[in-house]
């Protein structure tokens, strides 16, 4: 990896100094490359493959640059059988362009890769702000595959800025050059000067066996394109899309469900969902089917947003509550699951939030449900779960009350409004108007 040189050279000259370790003799490589070494040949390739376990190749620094000869070295690892994961130099100073900077990486990255890594060694921010963009980073990617994602720093840098985010990789990937790394890792970049005789220069080395590392992964794991969960059990994308809800075709879709290319003109747009199906592959349950595309996709590829106005919100999980509407800065307050939130739904970029008392959270619906129904039932009945009052009009002060309702009494109605800033109520069989919001009613 390209570490920042005077770290290199620190690192270096403190183990030398040290002496602490002697010389690390590896079984096999497992070198990084990035366009520093070159653009390899085919003869290269070949007597790499007799050379390295795996190899670690560098796809982008950062979202504005991408590796001159990425493309070309990986098709020869494809053709010549070299097992390779791919890493991002990162270059983010914040969630909102750590989350562009993994969608551009992933977009970029060839899809033989074994697994995916996040070279994560300088930053302009805080440590609370880099651990938040670190772990946006991650959920991004996590988002767009299944395949392992693998943290990558030196030691001091990792405890210092992304002690927290780094324990949701997979594996941990540290470079510490004068001794064993002190935390938990399962790669170790010892060397930045290993003799790589099939391709006639020196190479960062990493060595991965039990007798060197603290959490030990065989080389089939790594070189495995299976799931990145080390149980049995797949994490599966939100499945419970509902018909009229709007989704976003992610960036990271390669294909409808028939098979066919998804066009890069059609991603990155919002879609109203106008069937589902259940369904289970990959990490989705369910296919939905979008407007004006009239195809199928996986959930998986597709994320949810509110659209329009719902006036209130419940969490279906804590939420953290941002400064801006681009979600970058934490205020320290969470909303807790289960709550009820009155908001205003508005637009950042290509993705809405819901404006609320102190703060931005994010729109999607995986994240929260609106708290008003939204259309007539099939029954056509909805019940009182509190004592309440139909009314004359639809501006529900005590002048227009028409008639009161006992907790359990049950009410036809025929028809669902909604106000202009999102609560919505219902229109009686008998003309009158009456609350739709859920914690005074429930349909039947």
């Amino acid at each position: 990896m390209v570490m920042q040189k005077k770290w290199r050279l620190i690192l270096l000259l403190v183990g030398c100094f040290l002496g602490g370790i002697g010389v690390v003799q590896a079984h096999a490589a497992v070198p990084d490359i990035s366009e520093w070494q070159g653009q390899l040949t085919s003869t290269e390739v070949q007597s790499l493959k007799s050379q390295a376990d795996f190899v670690i190749n560098r796809v982008q620094y950062g979202s504005s640059y991408e590796d001159l000869y990425h493309t070309s070295n990986e098709s020869l690892y494809v053709k010549y059988g070299v097992p390779f994961g791919s890493y991002d130099y990162a270059t983010f100073t914040s969630t909102a362009t750590a989350k562009a900077e993994a969608d551009k990486f992933y977009q970029r990255a060839n899809k033989n890769t074994k697994f995916y890594v996040l070279d994560f060694e300088t930053t302009s921010m805080s440590s609370t702000a880099a651990n938040a963009a670190v772990k946006a980073w991650y959920t991004e990617m996590r988002s767009l595959t299944s395949k392992k994602l693998i943290f990558y720093s030196y030691q001091s840098f990792a405890t210092t800025y992304a002690n927290t985010a780094r324990q949701s990789f997979d594996a941990q990937w540290i470079a510490n050059y004068s001794s064993k790394p002190t935390i938990s890792f399962s790669l170790w970049q010892y060397s930045s000067s290993y003799y790589l005789s099939s391709l006639g220069q020196y190479v960062d080395n990493s060595l991965y066996d039990s007798a060197s590392v603290t959490t030990y992964h065989p080389l089939s794991w790594w070189t495995s394109a299976s799931s990145s969960t080390s149980s049995t059990s797949t994490t599966y994308a939100y499945s419970s899309y509902t018909k009229g809800q709007h989704v976003y075709l992610n960036n990271g879709a390669s294909s409808y469900y028939d098979g066919t290319k998804v066009p890069s003109s059609a991603k990155k747009k919002y879609y109203k969902v106008t069937a589902t199906k259940s369904v289970t592959k990959s990490r989705s349950k369910q296919l939905v089917y979008l407007s004006g595309l009239n195809k199928w996709v996986l959930s998986q590829d597709v994320t949810g947003y509110w659209v329009g106005q719902h006036g209130l919100y419940q969490l279906r999980e804590k939420s953290t509550l941002f400064k801006d509407v681009n979600l970058t800065t934490s205020t320290g307050k969470t909303l807790k699951k289960g709550g009820i939130y009155s908001g205003k739904l508005v637009k950042s970029g290509n993705f809405y939030r819901i404006k609320v008392s102190g703060g931005y959270i994010t729109a999607k619906v995986s994240k929260s449900d609106h708290w008003y129904y939204e259309s007539v039932p099939s029954s056509g009945w909805i019940k009182a779960k509190v004592g309440l009052y139909t009314y004359k009009s639809s501006n529900f002060v005590k002048s227009n009350r028409h008639a009161y309702h006992a907790a359990g009494d049950r009410i036809k109605v025929t028809k669902v409004y909604s106000r202009s800033g999102g609560s919505r109520y219902y229109l009686t069989n008998k003309g009158n108007y009456a609350s739709a919001n859920r914690s005074n009613v429930v349909t039947q």
